[in-house]
């Protein structure tokens, strides 16, 4: 089935990964506040933060049951350009 015109292609994960450490830009995040605001759905972010973790590019400040925050690592800004803290 042909994908409709005014719909875009499905995103690789090198563009879901970088469109969730853009967002860490703008602060600490929770998995859903970055699915809200990247449009991917919940379980797809949750997923790739657990590769980003793995690669240093974000830290996890806080862990519950029902919830989890993230921030972008040193590492993570060097991996977008971006120099220092914001």
């Amino acid at each position: 089935m042909p994908i409709p015109k005014d719909r875009n292609p499905k995103r690789t994960f090198k563009e879901l990964r970088h469109d969730i450490l853009s967002d860490l830009l703008k602060g600490r995040k929770t998995v859903n506040k970055l699915a809200k605001e990247t449009g991917i759905n919940w379980k797809t972010v949750d997923n790739h933060l657990i590769w980003l973790k793995g690669r240093g590019f974000v830290r996890e400040v806080f862990a519950s049951s029902y919830v989890k925050i993230y921030e972008l690592s040193e590492e993570g800004r060097k991996f977008l350009g971006v120099e220092g803290d914001s």
